[in-house]
């Protein structure tokens, strides 16, 4: 990036110790605003009945564990009772009544634990993507 009139920048993609240091500077400076900002954030809400926003909060988060794990355990029960219904006396010729219903009621409570448990990690950490991890530092930086 070269001033007016200086012609194509001939430095190849070099900064200057002054110039890094500005970046430094300005980038520690917006890391204290928004962490000022983020702690100011919670004391505004808290004034505006936060307290019902985080008790909805708990109860949404109950309510979809608990979507995860019944779902499951009837998806898991209708597959079971079709089979043994329908499919197995008229492709197989045998009556089974039980036995596919049973497997696929425990397949299907295995199924709906597991995505509770995968749910509740999820909860519990946070996304996973990896920009919103810890910031790694330029190795540019340690020279001097």
């Amino acid at each position: 990036m070269s001033p007016a009139g200086e012609g194509p920048d001939q430095r190849d993609g070099e900064i200057s110790r002054q110039e890094r240091d500005d970046i430094k500077r300005r980038s520690a400076d917006i890391g204290r605003r928004l962490e000022e900002a983020r702690t100011a954030a919670p004391d505004q809400g808290s004034s505006r009945g936060s307290g019902k926003s985080a008790s909805n909060e708990v109860m949404g988060r109950a309510l979809r564990l608990s979507t995860e794990l019944i779902g499951g355990i009837v998806v898991g029960a209708a597959i079971g009772w079709y089979l043994d219904t329908y499919l197995m006396p008229t492709v197989f010729g045998v009556k089974s009544w039980p036995l596919m219903f049973i497997i696929f009621f425990l397949l299907g409570s295995a199924a709906g634990m597991l995505n509770v448990v995968r749910t509740g990690m999820k909860m519990k950490t946070g996304p996973s993507d990896p920009a919103k991890g810890p910031s790694v530092p330029d190795i540019e930086d340690d020279r001097g």
